[in-house]
C-alpha cells in the first residue's frame, strides 16, 4: 500500500472562505476574534478553560451510560476517563446515514481520533474523541440512500418528517440486505449492519459507528430529555432575547464585507418544536408563537413549555454547536468545509451564551484506489497524480497518447508563410497587411475545425475505451463529485486487496499524516498494491 498526503488547504481556491480564515488573510478589521485554528498555543489556551458554563460532568456521565445501556452497546474503553475534571474532548459528528453513509463520515471520526491522541500525548491528560449523532435532523431524504457502485438503494418510510433518530431502524433492514451484496460487501459485514437495525435509528447509528471505528471513541445523542433540561436556560435565552440572531448577523456583516455569503441562514429564533406531526420551526406571530400545529399564546407560555417538556424542543444547525459546547469539554471540533464555514458565523456566539469556544479543525479527506481500479487506471495512462482530475482532463490526457492528427506543424508553416506574405504585400501597398492578417485568421478557424473533426473521428474509433475511461472516472468521482461524498467505506473496503484491512491502512495513514506539533488538514491517497 502506498499512502500519499496532500494539503487540503493548498488545494482550495485562494478566495475560499476556509482558506482565507486558515491563512488569516482578512481584508478588513473586526471588533471580535475569529475562531482559533488548531495551533499549539491556541489549543493549550482552550485546554485550560474549566467547566464553567457547562453541564455537570456527573449528569453527562449518567446520560452516556444510560444511552449505551439502552442501545445494548458496550461502553467504550475511554468513557470512564471523561469523568475526570481535567479530561477534554475533540468532537465531530454527522447525520444518521445508513451504514454510516458516505466515507467522509468515517474520515471525520478518524480526524477526531487522531487529533485527540495527538493532544493527549502533548498534555499528558485524557482527551476523548466524541461522535455527535445529529439525530434531530428531519431531512430523511438526505440519509436514506446508499450507492452500490452503479445504482442507488433507497429506504422508503412513511414515518419520515420528524427527528430521524427517533425512527425505528427496522425499516432499513431490506435496504441494507439488498444493497450489501450488490455493492460487493461481504456477507459477514452485511449481517452486522442488518443486525444493528433494532430499536431507534439513533441506536443503530451508534452500533454502526463503533463497528466501523472500534471502541476508542464515545458516541453521544443530544436528543435526550435530561441533557435538554440542563440546557433549558440557554433555550429560554434564545426565545426571549434572540441572542443568536443578533450575534450571527454581526458576524455575517463582516463576512459579506469580505465577499463571502453566509453558509447558513440565521433565524430570529433558532429552535424547532418536536411534535407528533414532525419537527417545525418556532416562529413568533405578534404576541403568539407557533410551530406546525402547536401554538402558545405568549412568550411566557412558550418558556413554561420549554421548562416542562425540554425534550420537545430542538436546536437548529446554528444553535446545535452551542448545545454541544454546553454538554462537552471540547478543545476542538472537527468538520467538513461547509461546517467550518458556518461555525465561523458563530465567532461571537459562544461568549454571548457564556460558553467556551473550541478550536475549529477542517477534517482530513481521502481517496481510495483499490488494486483492480488502480491497475485499470495505469493501463489507460492515468497515474496517481491524475486521480483528482476531471473527466475532461482524463480524456484530454488519454487522447494526447493516441495517434490524433496534429495540425501544429501546419500552423507553424503557415505562420512563416504569412509573415513572408505580409512583408511582400506591404511593400506593394501597406493597407494590404491587414488583409493578410484576416486571411491568416480564416485559415486558423479552418484548421481548428479540421482538428476538431480529427479528434471526433478518433473518439468514434475509440468509443469503447473512452466509455471504460468514464466508468473508471466514476469510481473516483461518482456522479461528478468526490469519491468520499458518495461511496460508503464498506464498499471501499470490499474492493481492498491489501494484506491489512482498509481501516487499518486509513488509521495508519491518518497517523503518519500528522506528525509534529503543526496540525494541518490533508487529503490521503491510498493506493492498493495488493498483499
Amino acid at each position: 500500500m502506498t499512502s500519499l498526503q496532500k494539503s487540503l488547504i493548498d488545494g482550495l481556491p485562494t478566495g475560499h472562505l476556509v482558506r482565507v480564515w486558515w491563512e488569516n488573510r482578512w481584508n478588513s478589521q473586526v471588533d471580535f476574534a475569529w475562531p482559533q485554528r488548531p495551533e499549539p498555543h491556541a489549543l493549550d489556551a482552550v485546554m485550560k478553560q474549566g467547566d464553567e458554563g457547562r453541564v455537570d460532568r456527573a449528569v453527562l456521565m449518567d446520560v452516556l451510560r444510560r444511552q449505551y445501556a439502552e442501545a445494548g452497546v458496550a461502553e467504550p474503553t475511554c468513557l470512564e476517563a471523561l469523568a475526570r475534571p481535567d479530561a477534554r474532548t475533540v468532537t465531530t459528528g454527522h447525520q444518521l446515514c445508513l451504514a454510516t453513509g458516505p466515507a467522509f463520515t468515517v474520515y471525520k471520526a478518524l480526524t477526531a481520533l487522531r487529533l485527540a491522541r495527538h493532544l493527549e500525548l502533548r498534555w499528558g491528560t485524557p482527551v476523548i474523541p466524541v461522535f455527535w449523532l445529529a439525530s434531530e435532523d428531519h431531512d430523511f431524504e438526505e440519509i436514506s440512500s446508499l450507492w452500490d457502485g452503479a445504482n442507488w438503494h433507497r429506504w422508503s418510510s412513511e414515518a419520515s418528517g420528524g427527528a430521524v433518530g427517533r425512527m425505528s431502524a427496522e425499516g432499513a433492514v431490506d435496504t441494507l440486505a439488498t444493497w450489501g451484496p450488490a455493492a460487493g460487501v461481504n456477507a459477514e459485514q452485511v449481517g452486522r449492519l442488518v443486525s444493528s437495525c433494532s430499536g431507534s435509528l439513533s441506536g443503530a447509528m451508534r452500533r454502526w459507528v463503533h463497528d466501523a471505528l472500534g471502541q476508542d471513541l464515545v458516541v453521544i445523542d443530544g436528543d435526550d430529555s435530561q441533557l435538554k433540561a440542563a440546557f433549558a436556560d440557554r433555550m429560554v435565552q434564545e426565545i426571549r432575547e434572540g441572542t443568536l440572531h443578533a450575534e450571527v448577523n454581526r458576524v455575517n456583516g463582516a463576512l459579506e464585507s469580505e465577499g463571502h455569503a453566509p453558509q447558513v441562514h440565521v433565524r430570529e429564533t433558532n429552535l424547532f418544536h418536536l411534535g407528533e406531526n414532525g419537527r417545525h420551526r418556532l416562529v413568533k406571530q405578534g404576541e403568539r408563537w407557533a410551530a406546525g400545529n402547536a401554538a402558545w399564546e405568549s412568550t411566557d407560555a412558550l418558556v413554561d413549555s420549554v421548562r416542562l417538556n425540554p425534550a420537545d424542543f430542538s436546536p437548529n444547525a446554528l444553535f446545535r454547536p452551542l448545545y454541544q459546547a454546553f454538554l462537552l469539554p471540547d478543545v476542538a471540533v472537527v468538520g467538513g468545509l461547509a461546517e467550518v464555514a458556518y461555525w465561523l458565523q458563530l465567532s461571537t456566539a459562544h461568549a454571548a451564551f457564556h460558553l467556551p469556544a473550541p478550536a475549529l479543525v477542517p477534517r482530513d479527506g481521502a481517496r481510495i484506489a483499490p488494486r483492480p481500479w488502480m491497475e485499470r487506471a495505469e493501463q489507460m495512462g492515468i497515474g496517481s497524480d491524475n486521480l483528482g482530475g476531471s473527466i475532461e482532463e482524463w480524456e484530454a490526457h488519454w487522447l494526447s497518447r493516441q495517434d490524433v492528427p496534429d495540425v501544429e506543424g501546419w500552423r507553424k508553416a503557415m505562420d512563416r508563410e504569412a509573415d513572408r506574405a505580409r512583408m511582400e504585400f506591404s511593400e506593394v501597398d501597406m493597407t494590404l497587411s491587414g488583409s493578410v492578417k484576416a486571411a491568416r485568421a480564416k485559415m486558423d478557424k479552418l484548421l481548428d475545425k479540421l482538428e476538431g473533426q480529427g479528434r471526433r473521428a478518433v473518439r468514434r474509433q475509440h468509443a469503447h475505451e473512452l466509455a471504460e475511461l468514464t466508468q473508471l472516472h466514476g469510481w473516483f468521482h461518482p456522479h461528478g463529485v468526490a469519491q468520499e461524498r458518495t461511496v460508503n467505506v464498506h464498499v471501499l473496503s470490499a474492493s481492498w486487496t491489501g494484506r491489512d484491512s482498509l481501516m487499518v491502512m486509513l488509521k495508519r495513514s491518518f497517523l503518519e499524516g500528522h506528525r509534529g506539533e503543526v496540525w494541518s488538514p490533508v487529503v490521503h491517497e491510498l493506493l492498493d498494491t495488493g498483499p
